[in-house]
């Protein structure tokens, strides 16, 4: 965490220079950069997982223009590259350069284990609609394939079922037919029947709980044949060196399993309230929270639209500032008001507001000395609409005097 990330000219972001922290949001209006922001973090993140994994050199990514041509193409954000284009993210293990051309210096620090990371797209309610994979999903970006995938994965998981964070609705998954049901409390209907915010969310909650379980877990990840054999190999040459003690074999070993073993989960997730009801909206971000407060290094990225976020957000950093403070008994009240899982710690969170017509395009919305979000970024929408509705009002009581 504490990854710092500067980009300049890269499509409609124009200048940032912000740092990602385990909760980072960022809001702003349609256009703004936000999701491109999101999708090159989701990048450089991989990037860092399979140069740590071996699986590929730095020589291959700094080579052939296959930053723009592998990397960005992926999210489909290649074409957002011009002659101004700056980009550097400076991570954990690596810092990642692109100035005309790509390059990539690795860090020499000591860190075990391997992020599982996913990216869940705004198109996700098509995985619900399509169910299986189809035609369709191949004329998205490959990361919606990839969540296709992955939500395939989920349902074949939860084989008694997926309870969803709102509503009592319930999710069931007929493996034979190929075929998932939304269970109400007097109804019953077919996913793709379901309203658009259940197809929505389902996909969302379902995959992001299935991949942090894999974290608790502590799953080890699937190894090619290739991949196998050359685990092997390393592992013989390992215990076969007698010019390393018991005790240094040892540690070579198990540093070896945790570079193939997901210790944290990275869950960047766009719009999280897509087609949801305020309170659905709260219980679904709650749900995300939960998911990311179950281990120190989980990391949670959303982009989002809505005020409410902000507000609920707001309501669970509060709680933890007052479950901090408080005596014993007072923190039983926080409790059963908020649970603990879901607090937010003030130096956890990182949000940021993009605007394309402002002067100062990125800034932070995080106030410097209370620790929450700007109630003046909270509804900014809402002060325009009731200005105009104030406005409105006078004009309409002048014509109540005549």
């Amino acid at each position: 965490m504490n990854e710092r990330f500067i980009v300049k000219s890269f499509g409609p972001i124009k200048d940032l220079d912000i740092t990602f922290k385990k909760v980072t949001i960022f809001i702003g209006d349609q256009g703004s950069g936000k999701s491109s922001v999101a999708k090159l973090f989701s990048m450089f993140i991989w990037l860092e997982k399979v140069l740590n994994q071996k699986k590929f050199s730095k020589t291959y990514f700094e080579q052939y223009n296959r930053f723009k041509t592998k990397l960005c193409a992926y999210h489909r954000i290649d074409s957002y590259i011009n002659q101004s284009t700056y980009i550097k993210y400076d991570g954990l293990r690596y810092t990642f350069i692109y100035d005309g051309g790509f390059s990539v210096e690795e860090k020499k620090v000591d860190i075990e284990g391997v992020a599982k990371i996913m990216y869940i797209p705004a198109e996700r309610s098509i995985v619900s609609v399509a169910e299986s994979k189809t035609k369709l999903l191949r004329e998205l970006p490959d990361s919606s394939e990839t969540f296709s995938d992955e939500f395939i994965n989920a349902k074949k998981s939860f084989k008694n079922g997926y309870n969803l964070p709102f509503e009592e609705l319930r999710f069931e998954y007929d493996t034979l037919n190929d075929t998932g049901w939304i269970h109400g409390a007097d109804y019953k209907v077919r996913l793709t029947d379901a309203s658009s915010g259940i197809q929505s969310s389902l996909p969302l909650c379902m995959v992001s709980e299935y991949l942090t379980k894999k974290i608790s877990d502590r799953e080890e990840i699937k190894l090619t044949k290739e991949e196998k054999d050359k685990l092997e190999k390393r592992v013989a040459e390992i215990m076969q060196n007698d010019k390393y003690s018991e005790t240094i074999k040892d540690i070579m070993i198990r540093q070896l399993s945790s570079a193939n073993t997901y210790d944290r989960f990275i869950n960047i997730v766009e719009e999280p309230e897509l087609n949801l009801f305020p309170h659905s909206q709260m219980e679904v971000l709650l749900s995300l929270i939960e998911n990311n407060s179950s281990a120190r290094e989980n990391m949670l990225v959303f982009t989002t639209h809505s005020p409410y976020s902000l507000a609920i957000i707001n309501t669970l950093i509060m709680g933890a500032k007052a479950y901090a403070n408080a005596d014993i008994e007072l923190r039983k009240q926080i409790e059963e008001k908020l649970p603990r899982r879901y607090h937010v710690d003030t130096e956890d969170i990182s949000a940021y507001r993009l605007a394309l017509r402002d002067v100062e395009y990125c800034r932070s919305v995080i106030n410097p000395r209370t620790g929450l979000i700007s109630k003046n970024d909270l509804d900014s929408a809402s002060d325009d609409i009731m200005r105009i509705y104030n406005s409105l009002y006078q004009n309409y009581a002048t014509t109540l005097s005549r």
